[in-house]
């Protein structure tokens, strides 16, 4: 009886340190506070019963002693979930996982000491000494902590978007995409688009809302990784070439590092022009010495390599060598192939075309260009963001500044002015020296529903018109 008695006590006791992490919060649920009642209830007739069954009647006034003080640390553990997970965000991954592996070894010690305090009768002269200590660490090192992570990292907020104060993914819009080029065994295919990360609505507003967070908490805070990939990623989705070039060459030392290979991917399809050749030994330069992004040696040649290539895109052999040599410090890379890009003097290539939305300008959609590059390594194919535009009022669109290469290009708008029969496909094309000007046959799409006379605002497309006829169901693959 005794041994089952203590064993109930024990389970209850350590139940303070149970959670759950739940998708889409950044931290494990908190102790309800009906569970913590049954908790702290629980541990006061338990320890009551089991230190009576051990001692007599003269058990019971410790035993219940024992259940209030062991509640009170318990209660101090539970938040030792959350605040771990914090710690694990700001960039204490080590000591986040650390704290969360001994939580509950630390509440069972503590407990036993507790016990020892209580029935003990050498340790009665030191007993009331250590019960205030052992509560003091607790109670210390839980309100500390919390508070320093309020004050400085921002802990507080359940998510990104409470914290941001944009709407949660529940919110997002769905696009659609039309990729015109054959695949599938199709001359073109749809694609829907959810306009979110795992947690946030990516709406340009919400985009802009999630980049004030950042600079308002200098990117030092709990949800800085999620907001700066929110960002990188929001920009990608619209298509916004540039500031998504921006956002991933972001750099705060300490804090966050540049994507590289995204970067680098932008910046080897993006115009050859001198603004972009700037930005390129920016990103060099953000190297240095550090190692943050280049702790896989997977990783850091491909990144090596693709520096080397984009050098190679703007003609600078130097620059281009200089990269490859340093593939020669890598180990990993013995048995794998190494890619090296040509260099290229093309600056002045060009594509024009036009878009038309039964028969007129398609300004409410959004044509994007992007480069077909093919993996000799990898013998896979990737289709990297060149540019995007608007068509004017006649549906005219163009992109200049190109280097040689295959490129394809892809329309960004609503379902229902992307359903319908498509005509003039581009397919892939090509800009070589010998045809740097690419001039596109009018791409033209016919459906039943009026298309929208409003541009392509930064607050995102139009509202769709209430069609005359019903619309049949949106048949797109996720």
């Amino acid at each position: 009886m005794r041994l089952v008695l203590f064993g109930l006590l024990s389970w209850v006791s350590l139940g303070w340190t149970v959670n759950v992490r739940l998708f889409p919060d950044a931290f494990p649920l908190e102790l309800p506070a009906s569970e913590a009642l049954q908790l702290q209830l629980g541990s006061v007739l338990l320890g009551a019963a089991a230190f009576a069954a051990a001692r007599g009647r003269r058990g019971l006034a410790a035993g219940a002693a024992f259940g209030l003080i062991s509640s009170a640390v318990g209660w101090c553990a539970s938040r030792w979930p959350q605040l771990a997970r914090a710690v694990e965000l700001c960039g204490g991954v080590f000591l986040g996982v650390v704290l969360t592996t001994l939580l509950t070894t630390a509440l069972a010690a503590t407990h036993a000491a507790l016990a020892a305090a209580l029935i003990r009768d050498d340790w009665r002269p030191l007993s009331r000494r250590l019960v205030l200590s052992l509560v003091a660490v607790w109670a210390l090192a839980t309100f500390g902590a919390d508070a320093a992570l309020s004050r400085v990292w921002g802990y507080g907020p359940r998510s990104l978007a409470a914290a941001a104060g944009v709407p949660t993914n529940a919110a997002s819009r769905t696009l659609a995409v039309a990729w015109l080029y054959p695949t599938r065994n199709r001359s073109y295919h749809v694609d829907a688009r959810r306009m979110s990360s795992e947690t946030t609505d990516l709406a340009p507003d919400s985009i802009d809302r999630i980049e004030a967070f950042l600079e308002r908490t200098r990117f030092r805070g709990v949800f800085t990784s999620e907001a700066l990939e929110a960002v990188r990623l929001g920009r990608l989705q619209w298509w916004d070439e540039e500031r998504a070039l921006d956002a991933l060459m972001i750099s705060v030392p300490g804090r966050v590092h540049p994507d590289y290979l995204r970067a680098l991917d932008l910046l080897r399809a993006g115009p050859v022009s001198a603004e972009r050749f700037a930005k390129l030994e920016q990103l060099s330069a953000a190297t240095g010495r550090r190692v943050e992004g280049f702790e896989k040696g997977s990783d850091s040649q491909r990144i090596f390599e693709g520096f080397s290539a984009a050098y190679a895109r703007f003609g600078d052999e130097a620059k281009a060598r200089e990269w490859l040599t340093r593939l020669d410090g890598l180990w990993a890379v013995s048995d794998k192939r190494i890619e090296v890009g040509s260099l290229e003097d093309l600056r002045e290539g060009r594509v024009e075309g036009s878009a038309l939305l039964d028969d007129r300008g398609a300004i409410g959609l959004r044509v994007g260009l992007f480069m077909v590059w093919r993996s000799s390594a990898t013998q896979t194919t990737h289709y990297w963001l060149s540019g995007s535009r608007v068509p004017d009022q006649d549906g005219k669109f163009y992109f200049d500044g190109l280097g040689p290469g295959r490129y394809a290009l892809a329309l960004l708008g609503r379902p229902e002015d992307l359903r319908g029969s498509f005509a003039g496909l581009p397919g892939l094309f090509e800009v070589t020296y010998e045809r740097p000007d690419v001039l596109l046959n009018p791409i033209r799409i016919q459906r039943e529903l009026e298309p929208s006379g409003d541009s392509f605002g930064p607050a995102g497309l139009p509202e769709a018109r209430v069609p005359m006829v019903p619309e049949p169901p949106l048949r797109l693959g996720r």
